[in-house]
């Protein structure tokens, strides 16, 4: 069931008329988000509207919408800018980059300003194009869990590899930067992608049980203590040789600095 939250009471008629006055750019921005399984409905809206707060911070918003559906999030706004569209374009990636923009025209953000003032918008219970994302998001994870395994791998026969050159780290594309769930096992910091996650739960001595998902390799992990979810760009990670069945050391730069961790291929275990 998909449940809509409309951010903005009130209509903004006022600040649309002052802003075309001005001439400024019309957006319409729309941002999709799957969270993994073990994530609540609302850490989702919650990233949603910290998402929206940082556009607010970049342009005035005549009106915005959260709709949820189960792990599938989605934010339309419609704003106005002084950025041309690539500019503006640019500045929006920084914040998320699979952020869609799209360049409107008046008449279009009075119609929906209108429709939503006649209409609730609890009653409109679709994620527009939410099926051709959810087909689009699948094959980029399987895509990205490929890559791993590819690579682990690389790194694991290297030695036995006629070539002699090391595996170098490929420049980061914003695009390919994947939240990884970080936790303790056996004193070691270790992690793996998100969604790869299909629960979390308590174990016996406060200890915390992780359940991969069967996509990636029905296994289950015990770990002492969950750490936190760090953005890891997948490209850039270097992979050293196995430390053990399924467990590789891993650097990567994060925040401008090198990130060790290591990294757990479900699939490999």
């Amino acid at each position: 069931m998909v449940t809509t939250e409309r951010l903005y009471k009130s209509d903004n008629f006022l600040p649309l008329q002052h802003s075309c006055a001005r001439s400024e750019y019309l957006y319409q921005v729309r941002i999709y988000e799957e969270s993994s399984p073990f994530r609540s409905v609302r850490s989702g809206n919650l990233r949603m509207r910290m998402l929206l707060g940082f556009i607010e911070a970049k342009a005035i918003v005549i009106d915005a919408i959260i709709k949820s559906d189960d792990s599938l999030h989605y934010l339309s706004v419609m704003c106005t800018s002084p950025a041309p569209p690539r500019i503006f374009s640019n500045i929006l990636h920084s914040v998320s980059p699979r952020i869609i923009i799209e360049e409107i025209d008046r008449r279009r953000v009075e119609d929906a300003l209108c429709g939503r003032a006649v209409y609730d918008s609890s009653t409109q219970s679709t994620i527009p194009f939410a099926r051709a994302f959810k087909s689009l998001h699948e094959s980029r994870r399987m895509l990205i869990t490929i890559l791993l395994e590819y690579r682990a791998l690389v790194a694991e026969y290297a030695p036995l590899l006629q070539s002699t050159a090391p595996l170098t780290a490929i420049k980061t594309n914003p695009s390919l930067t994947v939240p990884f769930l970080f936790f303790e096992q056996d004193g070691e910091l270790c992690g793996l992608p998100e969604f790869q996650v299909q629960s979390v739960s308590p174990g016996a001595n406060g200890s915390s049980i992780v359940q991969i998902n069967h996509d990636y390799g029905s296994r289950v992990l015990v770990c002492s203590n969950v750490v936190s979810i760090k953005h890891i760009p997948i490209p850039a990670c270097r992979i050293e040789n196995r430390r053990t069945r399924g467990y590789y050391p891993v650097s990567a730069p994060v925040g401008g600095i090198n990130f060790s961790f290591t990294l757990i291929i479900p699939s490999y275990l």
